[in-house]
């Protein structure tokens, strides 16, 4: 059944979710703030990231990680009570990783690099899931912040928030540098 563009998705429980989703949300204290459970669903999707920029297709691996960052703010959303419109969560995501591309050569490049055989498919190996885990970390942090500050998608400004996404972006490929080394 197909959509029409401007169709609100609501995202349920029933809904194919990874079953590191439902898990999750049974394993996580009742304690815990929602600030702290919507950064622990943000870092139940970083090794889901990790696979897509394993498959082997450039562009390919974009869309996959683009679907798995959609899904992750729809869930997000879920939890904040905001209106998720994917059509316009699709911009807003677009936005946000181009000012990655912009800024980091070696992100805009490295699904490219699967051109080249067997030398870019090791180099993508090597590069690719600490930019793709730290690209769905930082969208998870801005989107967190936005919503606990009572923002929407409506209101949302990826302009504004740019530098802050960079930041954030920064922050978690160093962390995954040092993770690797």
């Amino acid at each position: 059944m197909a959509k029409s563009p401007n169709e609100n998705v609501n995202v349920t429980e029933n809904d194919t979710a990874p079953a590191v989703e439902q898990t999750l949300n049974a394993s996580l204290p009742s304690e815990l703030t929602r600030d702290q459970k919507a950064m622990a669903l943000v870092n139940s999707y970083l090794p889901w990231s990790v696979g897509a920029s394993l498959v082997p297709m450039p562009g390919v691996d974009m869309l996959a990680l683009t679907a798995l960052e959609l899904r992750m703010l729809a869930k997000l959303s879920e939890m904040y009570g905001v209106t998720f419109m994917e059509n316009g969560v699709k911009s807003i995501v677009s936005s946000l990783i181009a000012t990655v591309v912009s800024t980091n050569l070696g992100a805009s490049l490295g699904s490219l690099l699967k051109l080249v055989p067997v030398v870019g498919s090791l180099a993508s190996l090597a590069a690719m899931p600490g930019l793709y885990s730290a690209a769905t970390y930082a969208i998870g942090r801005v989107f967190v912040t936005h919503f606990e500050a009572g923002g929407t998608f409506l209101d949302f400004d990826p302009k504004q928030t740019r530098a802050y996404f960079a930041s954030e972006f920064k922050k978690a490929a160093a962390s995954e540098l040092q993770k690797a080394a």
